[in-house]
């Protein structure tokens, strides 16, 4: 007769082997969802089961919002002091805000001086033209025009760099003169997917890709086919096609684009980011895509390059340590001597 001890033993035993099969062969989970920062994003995680998908889904899609609310300029938030409540405030009080919003801000701020100013979220009333400007152009076409330059120009002299105020002890910005404000569209999405995937690691994640709008985040490498590392098409800017193919693990890469949120006027093209010196649409390139360890510093280079002469935005790319590939109008390509190493079809 086996003994009700024995009996347990042999059930503990079970158990531990299917729990032990269950997380050494985790199945691909993934969904998206929209509603933050105007742009659709995608989580794939290797999970356990549809239940723990579900939970880090949820996790992950909270943060987004998070971050989302902090870093809008657009909407106010009940209780929250945000970047609209900073830009509200310009000239008139300094506004306490999250941690975050430091961090972030004193981020962008630093990458104004290491890239010559290429990346400027003091550029705010710049763009608020250019994007009222685009969005009439959208939605009625046969109306569409670009800004008069007196304008853009007026709305630059509002303030600069050297007027943004951080005060890190009281936790709070101040935009010293009225009419000034800060946007972050080149630095926040990178910021918040970043932080989605450290904290899916913190949670015990080990396989993981986030897309936002385009930018991809990994954590660990794919586990498919034994564990490869994930496989990331470069998008080609003119034919909608796939230029390269990339090897991340817990890498991301970050593109900026011209066809990205374009209008037209006349027959011509105008995109989004803007020139901070020409404070025109910037069109040396059709697109740069930046590989990096840090999603926010690559969302940032990305910008940066996007607007730099190929040579400048060369010595640049090799100060940070990042991979960079520029795709011509021509549809010709150039890239960095660290992009050869991810690269599946342009490393000869």
């Amino acid at each position: 007769m086996v003994s009700v001890k024995l009996v347990a033993l042999v059930y503990i035993i079970a158990l531990l082997m299917l729990t032990s099969c269950s997380v050494s062969n985790p199945v691909r989970y993934q969904a998206g969802f929209i509603g933050t920062f105007d742009t659709y994003i995608q989580v794939v995680i290797y999970a356990s089961s549809q239940q723990e998908f579900g939970e880090h889904f949820a996790y992950v899609r909270d943060i987004f919002k998070h971050y989302h609310a902090l870093f809008d300029i657009y909407n106010n938030y009940e209780d929250i002091n945000n970047l609209k409540t900073v830009n509200d405030n310009a000239g008139i009080a300094p506004v306490a805000v999250d941690p975050a919003v430091i961090e972030l801000i004193l981020l962008s701020r630093q990458m104004y001086y290491d890239t010559g100013g290429a990346l400027d979220i003091t550029l705010g009333s710049v763009l608020s033209i250019w994007h009222d400007y685009r969005m009439l152009g959208i939605a009625n076409p046969e109306q569409a025009t670009i800004p008069p330059y007196p304008s853009l120009r007026a709305a630059r002299a509002i303030g600069s760099i050297d007027d943004l105020i951080v005060d890190e002890q009281s936790g709070t910005i101040f935009l010293a003169h009225q009419g000034m404000l800060l946007d972050v569209g080149a630095t926040a999405k990178g910021f918040a997917a970043e932080r989605a995937a450290q904290r899916l690691q913190a949670r015990g994640v080990i396989s993981a890709l986030i897309e936002a709008g385009g930018d991809v985040v990994t954590v660990g490498r794919s586990m498919t086919d034994g564990g490869r590392p994930w496989n990331i098409g470069v998008r080609h800017p003119l034919t909608g096609g796939i230029i390269d193919a990339v090897q991340l693990q817990g890498l991301s890469a970050l593109t900026s684009g011209g066809y990205h949120r374009a209008y037209t006027v006349n027959g011509l093209e105008y995109n989004h980011i803007i020139d901070p010196v020409t404070l025109m649409p910037a069109e040396r390139f059709a697109s740069i895509t930046i590989i990096h360890e840090s999603a926010m510093v690559g969302e940032m280079l990305s910008t940066a390059l996007f607007v730099l002469p190929l040579a400048d935005g060369l010595t640049l790319a090799q100060r940070f340590g990042a991979a960079a590939i520029w795709v011509m109008h021509d549809g010709t390509v150039e890239f960095n001597e660290m992009y050869r190493e991810f690269s599946s079809n342009l490393s000869d």
